[in-house]
């Protein structure tokens, strides 16, 4: 766990958690076998894992990503390569999704009249 902005050009293996504000990249001679989190994670290498980006996860030409992707916001340059699963774009809050569900069930109820 970091809380420093965290650039990799080389070889790692295991998990990389960086905290609230940090940034990870992975440079274009990068190659990360793990799962990742981060504020943002830019991708200039190779990833082989779970990446987490809580606000942003970009793809550059260079990136390779074979795993999971959940972020709210994804850009993908051309030429990057993206093997896997992906969920992006802004998750809806359990209130709202609560809520919505409830009127859901509520319409569905059958009406009875006298």
């Amino acid at each position: 766990m970091g809380s420093e902005d965290l650039f990799v050009d080389g070889v790692v293996e295991g998990k990389l958690s960086l905290t609230t504000n940090s940034c990870l990249t992975i440079g274009p001679n990068g190659s990360v076998k793990a799962d990742v989190i981060a504020r943002e994670v830019i991708v200039r290498g190779k990833i082989e894992g779970k990446v987490t980006g809580r606000d942003r996860v970009q793809l550059w030409s260079t990136g390779q990503v074979m795993g999971e992707v959940q972020t709210d916001r994804l850009s993908i340059e051309d030429g990057a390569l993206l093997r896997g699963k992906v969920e992006a774009g802004r998750q809806p809050n359990k209130a709202s999704e609560v809520k919505a569900s409830a009127a859901t069930q509520q319409a569905r109820l059958p009406t009875r009249h006298p």
